[in-house]
């Protein structure tokens, strides 16, 4: 148990996630919710916008996660012509 901080409810997994959604602001759940991780009790502090970086502010890690991406693919393709003997 504890605090898990700002996070979406996306981030967690469906029981979870589909109580969270149904809280207002300093509400916590009736009855204790089931996940594969155990039973909780989950209360919602607070809610906050989530504010979307500029694509200034996006762009380096676009281009890491393109390069990468790029990277991974050909990893895979001479994996995929390699003879090992």
């Amino acid at each position: 148990g504890g605090e898990l901080g700002w996070s979406s409810p996306g981030n967690y997994v469906k029981p979870f996630s589909d109580a969270l959604v149904k809280l207002a602001k300093g509400q916590y759940t009736a009855a204790p919710i089931k996940s594969n991780f155990g039973w909780h009790v989950i209360q919602l502090d607070d809610i906050r916008e989530r504010k979307l970086p500029s694509f200034d502010e996006a762009k380096n890690e676009l281009a890491q996660n393109a390069q990468r991406q790029l990277i991974e693919r050909h990893l895979g393709e001479l994996r995929n012509k390699a003879k090992v003997e």
